[in-house]
């Protein structure tokens, strides 16, 4: 997602993560001023962004804030996975989130369109028996948005769900124990699995990209 948004040499990003691609890296080195890269362990809180998104904001007519960080472990049924774990996957997949749209909002001037984006999981609705921490944290995420867009009108505010894709998850999900694994074994062997190019291009196109 990332990537399809530098390609528009109108936009301004600011990328934060773990890790970052060396085309991604490549990028920020030809255009510093334009592309920032800010590594950061997001399970590691409080998230301290207001500076960086002040820059990144500042003299903008629209600002998108996307929310796609998330991990699936630990997986395992409740009682039998270790509680820094535990600790670790909420602070990902929704305490970051949380903190960077608080920063986000706080940020955003008056006048400036602002668009929030939380990258969810169907895993925020239903229960997957291995998965609890993985849909409570997303359930508690989707629930915090649900709130902001009440409270900010003004904003488009929107939790996504991108379905099944082949990405690294979907890879740990493979190798893991739990009751539904051989279903996400069949969806990789069957390729049923979409392309992450294709489902960010579609979640752009459907919320980022003025019609």
């Amino acid at each position: 997602m990332f990537d399809l948004l530098a390609a528009d040499a109108g936009n301004r990003l600011l990328g934060l993560g773990r890790h970052f691609t060396p085309e991604q890296e490549a990028a920020a080195a030809r255009e510093p001023g334009r592309i920032t890269l800010h590594p950061v362990d997001l399970s590691l809180v409080p998230l301290e962004l207001g500076a960086q998104l002040d820059v990144c904001i500042r003299g903008a007519t629209q600002a998108v804030i996307i929310l796609n960080a998330g991990m699936v472990e630990p997986v395992g049924a409740i009682g039998c996975v270790p509680p820094a774990d535990v600790a670790r996957s909420v602070a990902v997949n929704m305490t970051a989130p949380m903190l960077a749209a608080e920063a986000f909002v706080a940020a955003l001037p008056r006048g400036v369109k602002g668009t929030v984006l939380y990258i969810s999981s169907g895993a925020a609705v239903r229960p997957i028996e291995g998965w609890a921490t993985y849909c409570a944290a997303k359930a508690g995420g989707e629930m915090y948005f649900r709130v902001l867009a009440a409270e900010r009108p003004d904003l488009t505010v929107a939790n996504v769900n991108p379905g099944r894709m082949d990405t690294a998850m979907q890879g740990v999900l493979r190798e893991s124990s739990f009751p539904d694994k051989q279903s996400y074994i069949d969806a990789y062997e069957h390729g049923q699995l979409a392309s992450p190019a294709d489902v960010a291009a579609r979640i752009i196109s459907e919320h980022v990209t003025d019609k």
